[in-house]
């Protein structure tokens, strides 16, 4: 049976605590000197893992040395891949232990939180969302509102990221689901209904996070895999396969 459109790809870098020095090797050097770069290792390994998820399913999928593989960066900052035909769409987010690689056939953001503490939820809501997901924060319990919390602001960041704006447009203009009882979904983006109705928002299940996935159109079937070290060892040895479903 064929696999659904979008493939989600997760990991956690706790997991791969031995393989770093290993996978870090594989990338291509501007990738090995931007690891290099970051001053806190924790902030490097989770570069290094989500490129090594990148470079492995798409090394894969058109049969090449992961390593070769040319990514381009967008105008606002939102990766794709150069030289290969009818690409697909792919996008990465990371968050404290988890790296997450979205891929579809259509434009597609991912945004994946930890799930933590935000001492001034109220305040960042009052700033950034808009009044009804405002109103939801402020009236969740205090148990649930960092999960209420990361649920809107990841619904707004996965449309950003699948759109490439970035941070091209105020926050509170994208209106997204407030209630948590409810599938994401945008609202408006700029009291557009229009525009809003050609996204489909998914929650994805990742123990301690919340994140979301949009992708233009209507919602696809999406394969969700945890990825373990064993299934990036096609990296490590520089040959390419297929990821496994756990």
């Amino acid at each position: 049976m064929d696999r659904p459109p979008l493939q989600l790809l997760w990991a956690r870098c706790s997991d791969f605590a031995d393989r770093f020095g290993a996978l870090e090797a594989r990338l291509p050097d501007d990738e090995r000197y931007r690891a290099a770069a970051f001053k806190v290792a924790e902030a490097r390994r989770r570069f290094v893992l989500g490129r090594a998820l990148l470079r492995h399913w798409f090394g894969a999928a058109v049969g090449a040395d992961p390593r070769s593989l040319a990514i381009s960066i967008g105008e606002h900052g939102k990766p794709g891949l150069s030289g290969v035909a009818h690409a697909p769409d792919f996008n990465l987010s990371h968050s404290a232990d988890i790296a997450v690689l979205a891929v579809a056939p259509a434009a597609v953001g991912v945004d994946v939180e930890a799930l933590r503490a935000v001492p001034k939820a109220d305040r960042l809501a009052h700033r950034f969302f808009s009044r009804a997901e405002e109103a939801a924060v402020r009236a969740a319990e205090a148990a649930d509102r960092d999960r209420v919390f990361f649920r809107i602001w990841t619904q707004k960041e996965a449309w950003l990221k699948a759109t490439g704006l970035g941070v091209g447009m105020p926050l509170r203009e994208l209106e997204t689901e407030p209630d948590p009882s409810r599938p994401p979904r945008v609202i408006a983006v700029s009291k557009d209904r229009d525009e809003a109705a050609r996204w489909s928002l998914t929650e994805i299940t990742i123990p301690d996070a919340v994140c979301i996935v949009a992708v233009a159109g209507s919602s696809p079937g999406i394969d969700v895999l945890q990825i373990h070290p064993d299934d990036l060892g096609r990296v490590i040895e520089g040959s390419t396969g297929t990821i496994h479903q756990q």
